[in-house]
């Protein structure tokens, strides 16, 4: 499982807000619960030396393992030399291995010989070291297996280049920030064109729409008689019902069921 690099490294505690921390734990003499407790809902991050100070705070094996599992998510980067003063505060060879699997995912040279001498040297035991070697096997801290960062190119057609992967070169694709909001998902949300909410087509492709300026009647707009604006004389027979074009008028497909033809 390859080691994810995260877009920021993280910074640890500034050391008189850590010092804080650890004046309130050595404090708290009630509970051991509480001491936990204090460590949980904290905030920031930690270096190996933090950890290990942290550590060194609580008595009980059980919860010096209770608080290297908070403290997994919260480690900084860190080299396999300081791990091992990590895995040195716990005395339970069962429990090193727990400490070591949750230090893993931050370790920068665990693949090199020397960073593993130094992992192995904590653990007095045969088996556990190698139980110890195959927990680093899990993980991959080799600079030359990960993706760099931006700029990746492929070759394409007639000499041309694929290039998949954003922030790149500013001074090729502009700025940043302006790239960032090219990636599917981010930027403004881009909402399709839609129809006019005053035009409505008609579904019959003999009549004619029903669209009509807003501000004017549709009896007005086609001079329909009856209406105050047209009224009956000679040549308009008969009222129509309001809105009801005339079937001989207007109708250029085949009469409807119920009609006479003539």
């Amino acid at each position: 499982m390859p080691l994810e690099i995260t877009k920021m490294a993280k910074d640890a505690m500034p050391d008189e807000l850590f010092n804080l921390l650890v004046d309130k734990i050595n404090q708290e003499t009630s509970s051991a619960e509480k001491k936990v407790e204090i460590l949980y809902s904290s905030r920031g991050f930690f270096s190996a030396a933090q950890a290990t100070i942290l550590l060194i705070c609580y008595a009980s094996p059980a919860d010096r393992i209770r608080v290297i599992r908070i403290l997994e998510p919260r480690l900084c980067r860190m080299s396999c030399q300081d791990a091992r003063q990590i895995i040195a505060t716990v005395t339970v060879h069962n429990d090193k291995l727990i400490v070591l699997d949750c230090v893993k995912r931050v370790l920068t040279d665990s693949q090199t010989a020397l960073g593993m001498e130094h992992i192995l040297s904590a653990f007095p035991f045969e088996n556990d070291k190698m139980k110890a070697l195959n927990i680093l096997t899990t993980v991959s801290s080799f600079v030359g297996d990960k993706v760099a960062a931006g700029g990746h190119q492929g070759y394409a057609a007639l000499g041309g280049l694929y290039t998949q992967a954003r922030p790149m070169v500013p001074h090729l694709y502009g700025d940043l920030n302006k790239q960032a909001m090219q990636i599917p998902g981010q930027g403004p949300i881009q909402i399709p064109p839609e129809a006019q909410p005053g035009v409505v087509p008609s579904i019959y492709t003999g009549h004619p729409s029903y669209a009509y300026p807003p501000d004017m009647s549709y009896i007005k707009d086609r001079g329909y008689p009856g209406s105050a604006e047209f009224p009956i004389t000679e040549a308009n027979i008969k009222p129509y019902p309001a809105g009801a074009p005339p079937l001989s008028y207007h109708s250029g497909a085949p009469n409807p069921t119920g009609f006479r033809s003539a």
